[in-house]
């Protein structure tokens, strides 16, 4: 039986808390140093900052720093992740592709163990046809890194990608690929294409053997399980599961021995469609309200887990890009507008460099179902807080002006963010 119950606003609070949300935030670009000391700062929630390519209105390892601190220069994060002693953060494979803390790269090893154990058919048969292809991937690395994947397979003179669609790499492009997620290649930065650049790695992975002779892996589950119950502040052990990519069952475990020694404990969360039972981390911060409008990244770990998103906040949040133009119903690639602790709003930005004007494409109010109507803000509260948001980011983008699209297609709140602003068109405030 659980002993502690505590409300559905409370579990919204200590989530976002938990997450470094609720602290004063830039409005203008601060000094590099002041930048570093904000990704350190959302680092020292996060852990991680999920990567993803597309930059629509900037790429998704950018966004959580600003949801938290606001503007911030995000080239400090490019010097961040090079080797050196200025380095705060390396490219892993944890929720998905993501730039990782020493600690929790170094916590990974065992996943880069099982993918040098995994049998990558491809690479099975490149190194049957050539014996000494991940040898001379590791020479040409050696002598023109930091190189990509595709210039490694034009020095050896590797062209050719096979058939059909998809993931069309020649074999030695797949050997890199098994090489880098094995441990015996770091990403050292991107190419303009966004594509890895790579170097022979500084530590490989550790070959630690338990004394039953197999690779002891709990330790650093147990500590990644730890990170992210402590990261999320309350969740289930789906959630904790997902923050790092670990299997449910092996996590399962890991609960049990944190609630026997005290770290979790078993609460309940009133929600309006029953009791929630959910775990809270002892560091769990306190429940006050959240003074926060944000925008926030589909990728951010806020709403990582999207079951957990749905439970907490009452969003069902299913991202455009990857849907057909004609059944979008909430816009391309549209963020999430945190006020306080709900999300009632999302907005579809695409930043226009060349005219200097960030584009909102669309504007939509969250259903929030089952959340009560006295914990939804009126339109009004929504714009009111959406409006220094978007100049905001408008500024830290270095755009001008801001263009507002209403219509057929542009959500429900494209007409109040128009009223807000006073016309479709409107320069930023410095």
């Amino acid at each position: 039986m659980t002993s502690t119950r505590i409300t559905w606003t409370q579990a919204r609070r200590i989530a976002l808390r938990a997450q470094g949300i609720g602290r004063a935030r830039h409005e203008s670009m601060p000094s590099r140093r002041a930048s570093r000391a904000a990704l350190a700062r959302t680092l020292a929630h996060t852990h991680l900052l999920q990567i993803d390519s597309v930059s629509v209105f900037t790429r998704a390892h950018h966004m959580p720093v600003f949801t938290r601190a606001g503007a911030w220069d995000e080239h400090v994060l490019d010097r961040a992740s090079r080797p050196g002693p200025s380095c705060l953060v390396h490219e892993a494979l944890a929720h998905e592709a993501a730039f990782v803390t020493e600690q929790v790269h170094s916590l990974l090893d065992f996943r880069r163990r099982r993918a040098a154990d995994r049998d990558w058919g491809a690479v099975r048969r490149a190194a049957q046809e050539s014996p000494h292809l991940l040898e001379s991937i590791l020479a040409t690395i050696e002598e023109h890194g930091p190189i990509s994947a595709s210039a490694v397979s034009r020095q050896l003179g590797d062209e050719h990608r096979g058939e059909g669609w998809g993931w069309r790499r020649t074999s030695s492009q797949w050997a890199v690929e098994y090489l880098f997620r094995s441990g015996r290649l770091d990403c050292v930065g991107r190419t303009p294409q966004f594509e890895r650049l790579y170097l022979p790695a500084q530590r490989p992975p550790s070959t630690a053997i338990d004394p039953a002779g197999g690779r002891d892996d709990a330790d650093d589950v147990r500590t990644l399980v730890t990170l992210a119950a402590r990261s999320l502040g309350i969740a289930d052990t789906g959630a904790l599961a997902d923050y790092f990519r670990l299997g449910v069952g092996e996590v399962r475990p890991v609960v049990a021995e944190l609630l026997r020694t005290g770290v979790l404990t078993e609460v309940e969360v009133s929600h309006p469609a029953g009791a929630l039972p959910m775990l809270l981390h002892r560091d769990a911060p306190r429940p006050v309200p959240v003074r926060a409008a944000a925008l926030v990244s589909p990728f951010d770990p806020i709403v990582f887990h999207r079951p957990r998103l749905k439970a907490l906040f009452d969003v069902e949040y299913r991202i455009g890009i990857y849907t057909p133009a004609a059944r979008r119903t909430t816009g391309y690639y549209s963020l999430l507008f945190l006020k306080g602790d709900t999300f009632p709003a999302r907005v579809d930005l695409k930043a226009d460099r060349g005219r200097g004007v960030l584009e909102v494409r669309g504007t939509y109010r969250e259903p929030l179902p089952l959340l009560p109507e006295r914990n939804r803000p009126a339109d009004e509260a929504v714009m009111s807080a959406l409006v220094p948001e978007l100049h905001r980011a408008a500024r830290w983008r270095g755009l001008r002006r801001i263009e507002v699209r209403t219509g057929a297609g542009t959500g429900q709140l494209s007409g109040a963010l128009l009223a807000a602003l006073g016309t479709s068109s409107v320069p930023v405030p410095e």
